[in-house]
């Protein structure tokens, strides 16, 4: 997965608010955004996925895609405890 992709994606939910599968497609040539998202989530930011949105496709036929929606930075998940909690002693 490249930095770049992150950062691509990054930068249009900054100012977009939110992307779907083919708006990535259609910006940048990315085809697996939800693996783009996933590895941002891990590095801590936070989004809201809405399934099942309608849109056209290149040859105008209704199809749907999961548009993602973005809340901002959190913590990574590689420094949260809550995750992976301690046994008490």
């Amino acid at each position: 997965m490249s930095s770049n992709q992150k950062m691509k994606v990054l930068a249009y939910v900054r100012t977009n608010g939110s992307i779907t599968s083919l708006q990535a497609i259609q910006a940048y040539g990315i085809t697996r955004l939800s693996a783009v998202i996933f590895n941002m989530i891990e590095d801590g930011h936070i989004f809201r996925k809405e399934h099942s949105v309608k849109v056209q496709n290149r040859f105008g036929e209704d199809c749907r895609v999961t548009r993602y929606h973005y809340k901002g930075q959190g913590i990574p998940l590689s420094q949260r405890d809550d995750l992976y909690p301690q046994e008490n002693k």
